[in-house]
């Protein structure tokens, strides 16, 4: 287990259900907001936005590089599969023409 406590309370959030998860959330929010001006809050809301913005970017391209190394057999078996395909009509048409 990683000792970082960042990584450590990330997983803690991972764990919690959808409505823990959300009205976790919405308390942080509440708490973080208490005090600051609204020049502040826009600040600091824009922050949490780009940290969630950058965690989504970097989450996405590496389903993008997992789909993509994943994708390889799937492209190559059905190019197998439609060129036995192409080979059997072939031979139904080669058929016919004797008939």
């Amino acid at each position: 287990m990683t000792k970082n406590p960042i990584t450590q309370l990330s997983k803690l959030l991972l764990s919690l259900n959808p409505f823990e998860f959300a009205t976790l959330a919405y308390i942080l929010g509440i708490i973080l907001s208490e005090g600051l001006d609204g020049n502040e809050l826009n600040s600091l809301g824009n922050f949490y936005n780009l940290l969630g913005e950058t965690m989504q970017v970097i989450g996405t391209q590496a389903q993008n590089l997992g789909s993509a190394t994943q994708e390889k057999p799937n492209i190559d078996s059905t190019i197998d599969a439609l060129k036995n395909k192409i080979s059997n009509i072939e031979e139904i048409i080669e058929k016919f023409k004797s008939i």
